[in-house]
């Protein structure tokens, strides 16, 4: 999982990076067969197999491993959608973008409710929040996003990341009908107030 590269480092700190390795590992694994909330430090550690003392010289707790775990997640799955998405102009791109978001909270439902849901961690939502608030802001300055309005990026990227999460929870916990293009559509309309645009 380390993007590191492990030939500008001295043994122990090759040892220090496998270990933490092992232990996401192990915490995607464990994760994914047991959900969220019956996660603990001892089935990561007894599954990668190290020491529970040692879960602590890598990670603080539960919730930094499992952001650690949701934040590579997403990662790679901007890196596989990002080229398709790029391809359109802005601001039909940011509906690009939010149908790709729904589409992909509807496969990893139930992991999301558990992890960011009302009975899920504070602590994971806020990071969540503010990666996605970080991300916004960094394509609205680099011209990827457009508003058209004359705020502020951080204010927007505060304002649009609300409202996307917010949505986004609802949707997910709630029983209804609309499809992920739908929500991303009507979340088009309500920021840009035109109907968007299919490309």
């Amino acid at each position: 999982m380390s993007v590191i590269d492990s030939r500008t480092l001295n043994r122990a700190e090759r040892r220090r990076l496998h270990t933490r390795d092992l232990l996401l590992e192990a915490a995607s694994a464990v994760l994914a067969e047991s959900g969220y909330q019956t996660l603990t430090i001892k089935a990561i550690t007894d599954r990668a197999d190290v020491g529970y003392g040692t879960f602590y010289l890598h990670f603080a707790d539960k919730d930094d491993i499992v952001w650690e775990v949701i934040h590579t997640t997403v990662e790679n799955y901007l890196t596989s959608v990002e080229p398709e998405i790029l391809k359109y102009p802005s601001p039909e791109r940011e509906y690009q973008s939010w149908i790709r978001t729904f589409e992909f909270a509807e496969q990893a439902r139930d992991g999301i409710v558990s992890m960011l849901g009302r009975n899920g961690s504070a602590t994971l939502l806020q990071r969540y929040q503010d990666y996605l608030a970080a991300l916004y802001e960094r394509n609205l300055r680099d011209g990827r996003y457009t508003s058209g309005l004359n705020l502020p990026p951080t204010f927007l990227a505060q304002f649009a990341t609300g409202g996307l999460i917010r949505l986004l929870i609802w949707w997910l916990e709630t029983p209804n009908d609309y499809t992920p293009k739908q929500m991303a559509a009507m979340l088009y309309e309500a920021v840009y107030r035109q109907p968007a645009l299919e490309g």
